[in-house]
Protein backbone atom coordinates (compact mmCIF):
# COMPACT_ATOMS: atom_id res chain seq x y z
CA UNK A 1 0.00 0.00 0.00
CA UNK A 2 2.59 2.04 1.12
CA UNK A 3 4.59 2.20 -2.19
CA UNK A 4 1.32 2.66 -4.60
CA UNK A 5 1.18 5.59 -7.09
CA UNK A 6 -2.65 6.49 -6.20
CA UNK A 7 -3.18 10.15 -5.58
CA UNK A 8 -5.18 9.33 -2.56
CA UNK A 9 -4.93 6.22 -0.21
CA UNK A 10 -7.68 5.40 2.15
CA UNK A 11 -6.06 5.03 6.30
CA UNK A 12 -8.50 3.90 9.11
CA UNK A 13 -8.47 5.18 12.66
CA UNK A 14 -10.63 4.67 15.60
CA UNK A 15 -13.16 6.27 17.32
CA UNK A 16 -10.78 7.00 19.99
CA UNK A 17 -8.22 8.85 17.40
CA UNK A 18 -4.96 7.10 18.24
CA UNK A 19 -2.92 7.39 15.87
CA UNK A 20 -0.92 4.44 14.65
CA UNK A 21 -2.37 1.65 16.45
CA UNK A 22 -3.62 -0.23 13.56
CA UNK A 23 -1.38 -2.66 10.90
CA UNK A 24 -2.13 -0.43 7.91
CA UNK A 25 -1.49 2.88 10.10
CA UNK A 26 1.63 1.76 11.62
CA UNK A 27 2.93 1.01 8.02
CA UNK A 28 1.71 4.87 6.85
CA UNK A 29 3.88 6.34 9.57
CA UNK A 30 6.26 4.48 9.50
CA UNK A 31 6.52 5.08 5.78
CA UNK A 32 5.45 8.76 5.67
CA UNK A 33 7.14 9.94 9.24
CA UNK A 34 6.51 11.71 12.20
CA UNK A 35 4.64 14.60 10.11
CA UNK A 36 1.79 12.75 8.96
CA UNK A 37 1.10 11.98 12.65
CA UNK A 38 1.27 15.86 13.45
CA UNK A 39 -0.76 16.51 10.61
CA UNK A 40 -3.18 14.45 11.82
CA UNK A 41 -3.47 15.76 15.22
CA UNK A 42 -3.52 19.42 13.79
CA UNK A 43 -6.70 18.34 11.24
CA UNK A 44 -8.51 16.80 14.49
CA UNK A 45 -8.19 19.90 16.79
CA UNK A 46 -9.71 21.54 13.59
CA UNK A 47 -12.70 19.83 12.79
CA UNK A 48 -15.06 17.92 14.90
CA UNK A 49 -14.02 14.21 14.42
CA UNK A 50 -16.75 11.50 14.63
CA UNK A 51 -17.50 8.36 14.13
CA UNK A 52 -17.61 8.24 10.11
CA UNK A 53 -15.72 11.13 9.34
CA UNK A 54 -13.22 11.45 6.75
CA UNK A 55 -9.93 13.71 7.53
CA UNK A 56 -7.47 15.19 4.83
CA UNK A 57 -3.52 15.28 5.46
CA UNK A 58 -0.91 15.19 2.99
CA UNK A 59 0.79 12.21 1.98
CA UNK A 60 4.49 13.54 3.53
CA UNK A 61 6.79 11.16 2.36
CA UNK A 62 4.40 9.29 0.96
CA UNK A 63 4.08 8.62 -3.27
CA UNK A 64 0.62 9.28 -2.85
CA UNK A 65 -0.61 13.57 -2.49
CA UNK A 66 -3.19 13.39 0.11
CA UNK A 67 -3.97 10.69 2.74
CA UNK A 68 -7.94 10.30 4.11
CA UNK A 69 -8.22 8.54 7.24
CA UNK A 70 -11.78 7.14 8.10
CA UNK A 71 -12.57 7.57 11.81
CA UNK A 72 -14.21 3.63 11.82
CA UNK A 73 -16.55 2.84 14.97
CA UNK A 74 -15.93 -1.37 15.91
CA UNK A 75 -18.83 -3.65 14.26
CA UNK A 76 -22.10 -4.04 15.94
CA UNK A 77 -22.99 -7.30 14.09
CA UNK A 78 -25.79 -5.57 12.09
CA UNK A 79 -27.20 -4.31 14.95
CA UNK A 80 -26.66 -0.89 14.75
CA UNK A 81 -25.60 2.02 11.93
CA UNK A 82 -22.04 0.66 11.59
CA UNK A 83 -22.72 -0.65 7.84
CA UNK A 84 -24.34 2.44 6.65
CA UNK A 85 -21.36 4.45 8.25
CA UNK A 86 -19.12 2.80 6.45
CA UNK A 87 -21.41 3.04 3.37
CA UNK A 88 -20.89 6.86 4.33
CA UNK A 89 -17.04 7.06 4.53
CA UNK A 90 -16.49 5.06 0.81
CA UNK A 91 -19.14 7.81 -0.75
CA UNK A 92 -16.98 10.66 1.41
CA UNK A 93 -13.79 9.45 -0.02
CA UNK A 94 -14.83 9.53 -3.76
CA UNK A 95 -16.22 12.96 -3.26
CA UNK A 96 -13.43 14.54 -1.74
CA UNK A 97 -11.03 13.19 -4.53
CA UNK A 98 -13.38 14.79 -6.70
CA UNK A 99 -13.42 18.16 -4.63
CA UNK A 100 -9.76 17.95 -4.32
CA UNK A 101 -9.68 17.42 -8.16
CA UNK A 102 -7.37 14.52 -8.16
CA UNK A 103 -7.36 11.32 -10.17
CA UNK A 104 -7.12 8.31 -8.65
CA UNK A 105 -7.92 6.60 -4.71
CA UNK A 106 -6.49 3.34 -3.34
CA UNK A 107 -8.85 1.32 -0.66
CA UNK A 108 -8.10 -1.41 1.36
CA UNK A 109 -10.29 -3.67 2.86
CA UNK A 110 -11.71 -0.94 5.45
CA UNK A 111 -12.73 -2.17 8.93
CA UNK A 112 -11.77 -5.76 8.19
CA UNK A 113 -8.85 -5.86 11.02
CA UNK A 114 -9.37 -4.94 14.53
CA UNK A 115 -12.32 -3.51 13.70
CA UNK A 116 -14.09 -6.84 13.19
CA UNK A 117 -16.27 -5.98 9.92
CA UNK A 118 -17.07 -9.26 8.03
CA UNK A 119 -14.82 -9.35 5.11
CA UNK A 120 -17.59 -10.63 2.15
CA UNK A 121 -19.73 -7.53 3.63
CA UNK A 122 -17.32 -5.19 3.36
CA UNK A 123 -15.93 -6.16 -0.49
CA UNK A 124 -19.38 -6.05 -1.27
CA UNK A 125 -20.47 -2.93 -0.02
CA UNK A 126 -17.05 -1.02 -1.27
CA UNK A 127 -17.76 -2.50 -5.01
CA UNK A 128 -21.59 -1.56 -4.56
CA UNK A 129 -20.86 1.99 -3.61
CA UNK A 130 -18.22 2.88 -5.62
CA UNK A 131 -20.55 1.61 -8.57
CA UNK A 132 -23.26 3.36 -7.30
CA UNK A 133 -20.80 6.71 -7.74
CA UNK A 134 -19.51 6.31 -10.67
CA UNK A 135 -22.90 5.78 -12.57
CA UNK A 136 -24.70 8.44 -10.70
CA UNK A 137 -22.43 11.54 -10.74
CA UNK A 138 -20.65 13.59 -13.71
CA UNK A 139 -17.34 12.38 -13.50
CA UNK A 140 -14.93 15.15 -13.43
CA UNK A 141 -11.50 14.22 -12.45
CA UNK A 142 -11.62 11.13 -10.73
CA UNK A 143 -10.19 8.17 -13.50
CA UNK A 144 -9.40 5.71 -11.11
CA UNK A 145 -10.09 3.55 -8.36
CA UNK A 146 -8.10 0.94 -6.48
CA UNK A 147 -9.45 -2.45 -4.32
CA UNK A 148 -6.57 -3.94 -2.29
CA UNK A 149 -7.41 -7.20 -1.80
CA UNK A 150 -5.35 -9.83 0.07
CA UNK A 151 -5.00 -13.41 -1.48
CA UNK A 152 -5.72 -15.20 2.14
CA UNK A 153 -9.22 -13.73 1.21
CA UNK A 154 -9.78 -15.94 -1.79
CA UNK A 155 -13.24 -16.31 -0.99
CA UNK A 156 -13.63 -12.41 -1.01
CA UNK A 157 -12.45 -11.86 -3.94
CA UNK A 158 -15.03 -14.82 -5.69
CA UNK A 159 -17.95 -12.85 -4.10
CA UNK A 160 -16.67 -9.62 -5.50
CA UNK A 161 -16.00 -11.14 -9.01
CA UNK A 162 -19.01 -13.37 -9.28
CA UNK A 163 -21.58 -11.63 -7.34
CA UNK A 164 -21.38 -7.82 -7.01
CA UNK A 165 -22.04 -5.20 -9.99
CA UNK A 166 -18.90 -5.90 -11.28
CA UNK A 167 -20.76 -5.48 -15.16
CA UNK A 168 -21.61 -1.81 -14.10
CA UNK A 169 -17.84 -1.60 -15.89
CA UNK A 170 -19.26 -1.37 -18.87
CA UNK A 171 -20.57 1.98 -18.42
CA UNK A 172 -16.41 3.14 -18.30
CA UNK A 173 -17.28 5.62 -15.27
CA UNK A 174 -14.12 4.67 -13.68
CA UNK A 175 -11.10 2.30 -14.49
CA UNK A 176 -11.16 -0.35 -11.80
CA UNK A 177 -8.23 -2.37 -10.61
CA UNK A 178 -7.77 -4.92 -8.69
CA UNK A 179 -4.02 -5.11 -6.54
CA UNK A 180 -3.46 -8.49 -5.45
CA UNK A 181 -1.38 -7.73 -2.15
CA UNK A 182 0.74 -10.88 -2.71
CA UNK A 183 0.56 -13.68 -5.18
CA UNK A 184 -1.65 -16.59 -6.03
CA UNK A 185 1.04 -19.18 -4.48
CA UNK A 186 1.48 -18.18 -1.05
CA UNK A 187 4.47 -19.28 0.59
CA UNK A 188 5.54 -22.58 2.17
CA UNK A 189 5.70 -22.78 5.60
CA UNK A 190 8.32 -24.55 7.18
CA UNK A 191 7.83 -27.75 8.02
CA UNK A 192 6.12 -28.34 11.40
CA UNK A 193 5.65 -31.88 12.80
CA UNK A 194 6.47 -33.34 9.47
CA UNK A 195 4.21 -30.85 7.70
CA UNK A 196 4.84 -28.91 4.80
CA UNK A 197 2.22 -26.07 3.61
CA UNK A 198 1.19 -23.70 1.11
CA UNK A 199 -2.06 -22.23 -0.55
CA UNK A 200 -2.50 -22.51 -4.28
CA UNK A 201 -5.47 -20.56 -5.36
CA UNK A 202 -8.38 -21.47 -3.04
CA UNK A 203 -6.76 -24.84 -2.65
CA UNK A 204 -4.75 -25.98 0.66
CA UNK A 205 -1.71 -28.00 -0.38
CA UNK A 206 -0.05 -30.43 2.08
CA UNK A 207 3.31 -32.44 1.20
CA UNK A 208 3.29 -34.32 4.44
CA UNK A 209 5.37 -37.72 6.34
CA UNK A 210 3.93 -40.47 7.05
CA UNK A 211 1.44 -43.39 5.91
CA UNK A 212 -1.27 -42.62 3.39
CA UNK A 213 -3.72 -45.75 4.45
CA UNK A 214 -3.89 -43.22 7.84
CA UNK A 215 -5.39 -40.33 6.12
CA UNK A 216 -9.06 -39.37 6.65
CA UNK A 217 -9.43 -37.19 2.99
CA UNK A 218 -12.53 -37.82 1.42
CA UNK A 219 -10.46 -39.84 -1.86
CA UNK A 220 -6.90 -41.75 -1.32
CA UNK A 221 -5.28 -42.41 -4.76
CA UNK A 222 -3.76 -45.70 -5.32
CA UNK A 223 -1.10 -47.28 -7.71
CA UNK A 224 -1.40 -50.80 -9.45
CA UNK A 225 -1.23 -52.82 -12.76
CA UNK A 226 -3.91 -53.93 -14.57
CA UNK A 227 -4.24 -57.53 -13.11
CA UNK A 228 -3.82 -55.51 -9.58
CA UNK A 229 -1.54 -58.26 -8.02
CA UNK A 230 1.12 -56.40 -7.12
CA UNK A 231 2.68 -58.14 -3.49
CA UNK A 232 4.62 -54.49 -2.11
CA UNK A 233 4.86 -51.39 -2.19
CA UNK A 234 1.91 -48.57 -1.45
CA UNK A 235 -0.52 -50.84 -3.68
CA UNK A 236 -0.34 -53.66 -0.75
CA UNK A 237 -0.37 -51.43 2.06
CA UNK A 238 -3.46 -49.78 0.89
CA UNK A 239 -5.34 -53.23 -0.51
CA UNK A 240 -4.33 -54.62 2.95
CA UNK A 241 -5.66 -51.86 5.36
CA UNK A 242 -9.22 -51.15 2.98
CA UNK A 243 -9.72 -55.23 3.20
CA UNK A 244 -11.54 -57.83 1.36
CA UNK A 245 -14.61 -55.82 0.31
CA UNK A 246 -12.33 -53.58 -1.67
CA UNK A 247 -10.29 -56.37 -3.33
CA UNK A 248 -13.22 -58.43 -4.53
CA UNK A 249 -14.47 -54.96 -5.72
CA UNK A 250 -11.07 -54.43 -7.94
CA UNK A 251 -11.47 -57.98 -8.82
CA UNK A 252 -14.86 -57.96 -10.26
CA UNK A 253 -14.19 -54.33 -12.27
CA UNK A 254 -10.34 -55.28 -13.14
CA UNK A 255 -11.56 -55.12 -17.11
CA UNK A 256 -13.96 -51.92 -16.68
CA UNK A 257 -11.23 -49.00 -15.94
CA UNK A 258 -12.09 -45.54 -17.57
CA UNK A 259 -9.40 -43.47 -18.46
CA UNK A 260 -7.00 -46.18 -16.61
CA UNK A 261 -8.73 -45.46 -13.80
CA UNK A 262 -11.14 -47.58 -11.17
CA UNK A 263 -12.98 -46.34 -8.68
CA UNK A 264 -14.01 -48.21 -5.29
CA UNK A 265 -15.46 -47.69 -2.00
CA UNK A 266 -12.86 -47.19 0.92
CA UNK A 267 -13.78 -50.27 3.04
CA UNK A 268 -11.87 -50.46 6.33
CA UNK A 269 -10.05 -47.25 5.21
CA UNK A 270 -11.36 -43.78 6.57
CA UNK A 271 -11.86 -42.17 2.55
CA UNK A 272 -14.52 -42.41 1.18
CA UNK A 273 -13.64 -43.84 -2.19
CA UNK A 274 -10.34 -44.98 -3.89
CA UNK A 275 -9.26 -44.11 -6.88
CA UNK A 276 -7.02 -46.66 -8.76
CA UNK A 277 -4.63 -45.37 -11.45
CA UNK A 278 -3.74 -48.23 -13.28
CA UNK A 279 -0.03 -48.04 -15.35
CA UNK A 280 0.23 -44.40 -14.36
CA UNK A 281 3.61 -43.80 -16.07
CA UNK A 282 2.61 -39.35 -17.11
CA UNK A 283 2.67 -38.39 -13.68
CA UNK A 284 1.04 -34.68 -14.51
CA UNK A 285 -1.65 -36.35 -16.32
CA UNK A 286 -2.66 -38.78 -13.55
CA UNK A 287 -2.52 -36.01 -11.42
CA UNK A 288 -5.03 -34.14 -13.50
CA UNK A 289 -7.25 -36.92 -14.63
CA UNK A 290 -7.61 -37.26 -10.33
CA UNK A 291 -7.81 -33.63 -9.50
CA UNK A 292 -10.54 -33.26 -12.43
CA UNK A 293 -12.31 -36.36 -11.11
CA UNK A 294 -12.42 -35.30 -7.63
CA UNK A 295 -13.85 -31.64 -8.63
CA UNK A 296 -16.74 -33.61 -10.82
CA UNK A 297 -17.99 -35.41 -8.01
CA UNK A 298 -17.65 -32.62 -5.54
CA UNK A 299 -15.38 -34.43 -3.39
CA UNK A 300 -13.61 -31.78 -0.88
CA UNK A 301 -9.89 -33.80 -0.08
CA UNK A 302 -7.29 -36.26 -2.05
CA UNK A 303 -4.09 -37.74 -0.95
CA UNK A 304 -1.88 -38.71 -2.96
CA UNK A 305 1.34 -41.06 -2.66
CA UNK A 306 4.66 -40.19 -4.23
CA UNK A 307 3.85 -41.14 -7.87
CA UNK A 308 6.48 -43.21 -9.74
CA UNK A 309 8.35 -43.39 -6.86
CA UNK A 310 8.74 -47.03 -5.64
CA UNK A 311 8.99 -49.29 -8.42
CA UNK A 312 8.43 -47.32 -11.15
CA UNK A 313 11.99 -46.27 -10.07
CA UNK A 314 11.22 -42.15 -11.35
CA UNK A 315 12.85 -39.41 -9.78
CA UNK A 316 11.83 -37.90 -7.01
CA UNK A 317 12.77 -34.31 -7.73
CA UNK A 318 10.91 -34.61 -10.91
CA UNK A 319 8.11 -36.69 -9.65
CA UNK A 320 7.16 -33.32 -7.00
CA UNK A 321 7.79 -31.07 -10.09
CA UNK A 322 5.25 -32.27 -11.92
CA UNK A 323 2.76 -33.69 -9.27
CA UNK A 324 2.80 -29.47 -8.55
CA UNK A 325 2.27 -28.81 -11.91
CA UNK A 326 -0.58 -30.51 -12.36
CA UNK A 327 -1.79 -28.97 -8.74
CA UNK A 328 -1.32 -25.40 -9.52
CA UNK A 329 -3.24 -25.56 -13.48
CA UNK A 330 -5.68 -27.27 -11.93
CA UNK A 331 -6.08 -24.62 -9.04
CA UNK A 332 -5.65 -21.96 -11.53
CA UNK A 333 -9.52 -22.52 -13.24
CA UNK A 334 -11.94 -20.38 -12.40
CA UNK A 335 -14.06 -23.24 -12.31
CA UNK A 336 -12.66 -24.93 -9.08
CA UNK A 337 -15.66 -24.58 -6.81
CA UNK A 338 -15.05 -28.43 -4.23
CA UNK A 339 -12.02 -29.81 -4.00
CA UNK A 340 -10.56 -27.41 -1.28
CA UNK A 341 -7.63 -29.75 0.09
CA UNK A 342 -4.62 -32.05 -1.59
CA UNK A 343 -2.03 -33.70 0.32
CA UNK A 344 0.94 -35.68 -0.83
CA UNK A 345 1.91 -38.36 1.91
CA UNK A 346 5.68 -39.21 1.57
CA UNK A 347 5.91 -42.75 3.33
CA UNK A 348 10.20 -42.49 2.79
CA UNK A 349 10.83 -39.41 4.51
CA UNK A 350 14.14 -38.44 2.79
CA UNK A 351 11.68 -37.59 -0.56
CA UNK A 352 10.19 -35.14 1.58
CA UNK A 353 13.30 -32.77 1.02
CA UNK A 354 12.19 -32.65 -2.85
CA UNK A 355 8.79 -32.04 -2.55
CA UNK A 356 9.93 -29.02 -0.46
CA UNK A 357 12.30 -27.98 -2.68
CA UNK A 358 9.65 -27.93 -5.84
CA UNK A 359 6.90 -26.01 -3.65
CA UNK A 360 10.07 -23.47 -2.86
CA UNK A 361 10.44 -23.14 -6.74
CA UNK A 362 6.80 -22.66 -7.30
CA UNK A 363 6.25 -20.06 -4.90
CA UNK A 364 9.27 -18.20 -6.44
CA UNK A 365 8.10 -18.71 -9.60
CA UNK A 366 5.01 -17.33 -9.14
CA UNK A 367 4.13 -14.60 -11.41
CA UNK A 368 1.33 -12.64 -9.76
CA UNK A 369 3.36 -11.78 -6.91
CA UNK A 370 2.57 -8.49 -7.20
CA UNK A 371 -0.24 -8.47 -10.26
CA UNK A 372 -2.40 -5.52 -11.14
CA UNK A 373 -5.74 -6.46 -12.83
CA UNK A 374 -7.46 -4.05 -15.15
CA UNK A 375 -10.75 -5.59 -15.48
CA UNK A 376 -12.78 -4.46 -18.75
CA UNK A 377 -15.70 -5.76 -20.20
CA UNK A 378 -16.55 -5.48 -23.67
CA UNK A 379 -18.06 -2.18 -24.34
CA UNK A 380 -21.32 -3.44 -26.52
CA UNK A 381 -21.98 -5.96 -23.49
CA UNK A 382 -25.51 -5.57 -21.70
CA UNK A 383 -26.07 -4.96 -18.09
CA UNK A 384 -25.74 -8.44 -16.52
CA UNK A 385 -28.56 -7.52 -14.05
CA UNK A 386 -26.47 -9.76 -11.27
CA UNK A 387 -26.54 -12.57 -12.86
CA UNK A 388 -23.58 -14.66 -13.49
CA UNK A 389 -23.63 -15.52 -17.28
CA UNK A 390 -26.07 -13.89 -19.53
CA UNK A 391 -27.13 -14.87 -23.20
CA UNK A 392 -27.77 -12.29 -25.63
CA UNK A 393 -29.64 -12.54 -28.74
CA UNK A 394 -28.07 -10.54 -31.41
CA UNK A 395 -30.56 -9.13 -33.95
CA UNK A 396 -30.11 -10.27 -37.11
CA UNK A 397 -29.74 -6.49 -38.74
CA UNK A 398 -26.78 -5.42 -36.05
CA UNK A 399 -22.79 -5.70 -37.15
CA UNK A 400 -21.99 -8.00 -34.48
CA UNK A 401 -24.42 -10.41 -36.05
CA UNK A 402 -23.61 -10.19 -40.02
CA UNK A 403 -20.07 -10.89 -39.04
CA UNK A 404 -20.31 -14.18 -37.33
CA UNK A 405 -23.22 -14.87 -40.06
CA UNK A 406 -20.91 -14.39 -42.93
CA UNK A 407 -17.95 -16.42 -41.29
CA UNK A 408 -20.11 -19.22 -40.69
CA UNK A 409 -21.57 -18.77 -44.36
CA UNK A 410 -18.26 -18.91 -46.06
CA UNK A 411 -18.08 -22.36 -45.68
CA UNK A 412 -21.90 -23.50 -44.40
CA UNK A 413 -24.08 -21.86 -47.00
CA UNK A 414 -26.77 -24.38 -47.37
CA UNK A 415 -27.39 -24.29 -43.15
CA UNK A 416 -30.17 -22.09 -42.20
CA UNK A 417 -28.93 -19.65 -38.87
CA UNK A 418 -31.72 -19.75 -36.47
CA UNK A 419 -30.01 -17.47 -34.03
CA UNK A 420 -26.63 -16.50 -32.96
CA UNK A 421 -26.05 -15.73 -29.17
CA UNK A 422 -22.83 -13.46 -27.73
CA UNK A 423 -21.73 -15.39 -24.35
CA UNK A 424 -21.52 -12.68 -21.76
CA UNK A 425 -19.86 -14.36 -18.86
CA UNK A 426 -17.24 -11.50 -16.60
CA UNK A 427 -15.05 -14.19 -14.92
CA UNK A 428 -14.64 -16.14 -17.93
CA UNK A 429 -14.06 -12.97 -20.11
CA UNK A 430 -11.48 -12.04 -17.18
CA UNK A 431 -8.93 -15.56 -16.98
CA UNK A 432 -9.04 -15.27 -20.78
CA UNK A 433 -7.68 -11.53 -20.86
CA UNK A 434 -5.16 -12.51 -18.02
CA UNK A 435 -4.09 -15.40 -20.47
CA UNK A 436 -3.69 -13.30 -23.40
CA UNK A 437 -2.03 -10.33 -21.71
CA UNK A 438 0.86 -13.05 -20.39
CA UNK A 439 1.14 -15.11 -24.13
CA UNK A 440 1.34 -11.45 -25.75
CA UNK A 441 3.89 -10.46 -23.09
CA UNK A 442 5.81 -14.07 -23.84
CA UNK A 443 5.46 -13.64 -27.71
CA UNK A 444 6.62 -10.46 -28.07
CA UNK A 445 2.89 -9.06 -28.87
CA UNK A 446 2.94 -10.72 -31.91
CA UNK A 447 -0.47 -12.06 -33.43
CA UNK A 448 -1.69 -14.60 -30.89
CA UNK A 449 -5.32 -14.77 -30.67
CA UNK A 450 -7.80 -16.27 -33.52
CA UNK A 451 -11.67 -16.74 -34.07
CA UNK A 452 -12.07 -20.41 -34.37
CA UNK A 453 -15.79 -22.78 -34.64
CA UNK A 454 -15.95 -25.59 -31.74
CA UNK A 455 -19.21 -27.77 -33.03
CA UNK A 456 -20.70 -29.11 -29.42
CA UNK A 457 -23.49 -31.13 -28.59
CA UNK A 458 -26.46 -29.39 -27.04
CA UNK A 459 -26.36 -31.19 -23.75
CA UNK A 460 -22.52 -29.53 -23.10
CA UNK A 461 -23.65 -25.82 -23.98
CA UNK A 462 -24.75 -25.16 -20.14
CA UNK A 463 -21.26 -26.22 -18.93
CA UNK A 464 -19.69 -24.49 -21.22
CA UNK A 465 -21.21 -20.99 -20.63
CA UNK A 466 -20.38 -21.23 -16.97
CA UNK A 467 -17.20 -23.13 -17.08
CA UNK A 468 -15.47 -22.39 -20.74
CA UNK A 469 -14.13 -25.36 -22.55
CA UNK A 470 -13.01 -28.52 -21.28
CA UNK A 471 -9.93 -30.92 -22.12
CA UNK A 472 -10.93 -33.65 -19.70
CA UNK A 473 -13.56 -33.86 -22.54
CA UNK A 474 -10.96 -34.94 -25.34
CA UNK A 475 -11.25 -38.30 -26.88
CA UNK A 476 -14.96 -38.15 -26.74
CA UNK A 477 -14.03 -37.21 -30.43
CA UNK A 478 -11.10 -38.34 -32.84
CA UNK A 479 -8.39 -36.88 -30.98
CA UNK A 480 -5.72 -37.09 -33.70
CA UNK A 481 -3.31 -34.56 -32.68
CA UNK A 482 -3.43 -34.50 -28.85
CA UNK A 483 -5.68 -34.58 -25.98
CA UNK A 484 -6.87 -31.14 -25.80
CA UNK A 485 -9.49 -29.06 -26.92
CA UNK A 486 -9.98 -28.88 -30.52
CA UNK A 487 -11.15 -25.12 -32.74
CA UNK A 488 -11.54 -25.39 -36.78
CA UNK A 489 -11.11 -22.46 -39.08
CA UNK A 490 -13.58 -23.46 -41.03
CA UNK A 491 -17.52 -23.88 -39.74
CA UNK A 492 -18.27 -26.63 -42.07
CA UNK A 493 -15.46 -28.93 -40.07
CA UNK A 494 -17.19 -28.14 -36.57
CA UNK A 495 -20.76 -28.63 -38.97
CA UNK A 496 -20.06 -31.96 -39.28
CA UNK A 497 -22.89 -34.47 -37.30
CA UNK A 498 -20.00 -35.99 -34.90
CA UNK A 499 -19.25 -32.32 -33.37
CA UNK A 500 -22.65 -30.45 -33.87
CA UNK A 501 -25.03 -33.23 -32.52
CA UNK A 502 -28.48 -32.42 -33.85
CA UNK A 503 -30.78 -32.96 -31.14
CA UNK A 504 -34.74 -34.47 -32.30
CA UNK A 505 -35.76 -31.26 -33.70
CA UNK A 506 -32.58 -31.44 -36.04
CA UNK A 507 -30.93 -28.17 -34.18
CA UNK A 508 -27.41 -27.96 -33.99
CA UNK A 509 -25.25 -25.79 -32.13
CA UNK A 510 -21.63 -24.33 -32.63
CA UNK A 511 -19.73 -21.78 -30.90
CA UNK A 512 -17.17 -19.11 -32.62
CA UNK A 513 -14.82 -18.72 -29.92
CA UNK A 514 -11.79 -16.28 -29.34
CA UNK A 515 -8.71 -19.25 -28.74
CA UNK A 516 -5.62 -17.78 -28.02
CA UNK A 517 -3.14 -20.06 -30.48
CA UNK A 518 0.19 -17.89 -30.40
CA UNK A 519 2.91 -20.26 -31.98
CA UNK A 520 1.91 -23.61 -33.03
CA UNK A 521 3.63 -26.55 -34.28
CA UNK A 522 2.57 -29.77 -35.48
CA UNK A 523 0.48 -32.41 -32.53
CA UNK A 524 0.59 -35.69 -32.76
CA UNK A 525 -1.51 -38.83 -30.78
CA UNK A 526 -1.47 -38.82 -27.19
CA UNK A 527 -0.29 -35.66 -26.91
CA UNK A 528 -1.70 -33.83 -23.05
CA UNK A 529 0.74 -30.34 -23.32
CA UNK A 530 1.86 -28.97 -26.52
CA UNK A 531 5.94 -30.06 -27.27
CA UNK A 532 8.68 -27.49 -26.26
CA UNK A 533 10.19 -25.65 -28.77
CA UNK A 534 13.76 -26.62 -27.90
CA UNK A 535 14.28 -30.08 -26.27
CA UNK A 536 17.09 -28.98 -24.40
CA UNK A 537 14.67 -26.68 -22.31
CA UNK A 538 12.07 -28.40 -21.71
CA UNK A 539 10.10 -25.53 -20.17
CA UNK A 540 9.48 -23.43 -22.51
CA UNK A 541 6.61 -24.90 -24.83
CA UNK A 542 4.82 -23.75 -27.91
CA UNK A 543 1.24 -22.69 -26.82
CA UNK A 544 -0.83 -24.82 -29.69
CA UNK A 545 -0.86 -27.58 -31.93
CA UNK A 546 -2.20 -27.66 -35.51
CA UNK A 547 -2.88 -30.46 -37.99
CA UNK A 548 -0.55 -28.78 -40.44
CA UNK A 549 1.66 -25.84 -40.00
CA UNK A 550 1.81 -24.20 -43.20
CA UNK A 551 -2.20 -24.13 -43.98
CA UNK A 552 -3.46 -24.98 -40.61
CA UNK A 553 -7.85 -26.26 -40.64
CA UNK A 554 -6.90 -27.22 -37.28
CA UNK A 555 -5.99 -26.46 -33.46
CA UNK A 556 -6.26 -27.72 -29.88
CA UNK A 557 -5.35 -26.21 -26.72
CA UNK A 558 -4.67 -27.95 -23.70
CA UNK A 559 -5.20 -25.20 -21.18
CA UNK A 560 -8.83 -24.66 -20.45
CA UNK A 561 -8.39 -20.23 -19.94
CA UNK A 562 -7.45 -19.92 -23.36
CA UNK A 563 -10.04 -19.82 -25.16
CA UNK A 564 -13.41 -17.80 -24.91
CA UNK A 565 -16.42 -18.95 -26.03
CA UNK A 566 -17.93 -15.80 -27.71
CA UNK A 567 -20.55 -16.71 -29.90
CA UNK A 568 -23.49 -19.66 -29.83
CA UNK A 569 -24.77 -20.42 -33.12
CA UNK A 570 -27.80 -22.51 -33.31
CA UNK A 571 -28.58 -23.79 -36.94
CA UNK A 572 -30.19 -26.77 -38.91
CA UNK A 573 -29.77 -27.92 -42.08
Amino acid sequence: VILLQTDVIVNSVGVDLNFGTGPLCKALLAKAGPALEVEFDKEIERVFADEGSVLCTRGCALACKSVFHAIVPSWDGLKGQTLKILEGIIHSCLQKTEELGLNSIAFPAIGTGGFGYPKTLVSELMFDTVFKFSSSHARKTLQEVHFLLSPKDVDNIQVVLLRTKLPILEKKCFEVFFLLLAGFIRPVSTEVLGVHEMQVGSVTLQVISGDITKEDTEVIVNITNSTFDATTGVFRAIMDAAGSQVEEECAQYAGLSENGMLITQGGKLLCKKIMHLINAKNVKSEVSIVLEKCEQRKYKSVSFPAIGTGQAGQSPAKVADEMLDAIVEFASKTSVQHLKKIKIVIFQTNMLRDFYESMKKKESSDSSITGLWSIELPAQWEDMKDERVKLVNLKPSCQEYLEVKNKFRKTCPNFVIEKIERVQNPFLWQTYQIKKKSLCKKNKYQSNEKLLFHGTAASSLSTINYNGFNRGFAGKNAAVIGNGTYFAVDASYSAQNTYSRPDMNGRRCMYLARVLTGQYCAGSKGLITPPPKDPADPTDLYDSVVDDVDFPKMFVIFNDIQAYPEYLITFRK
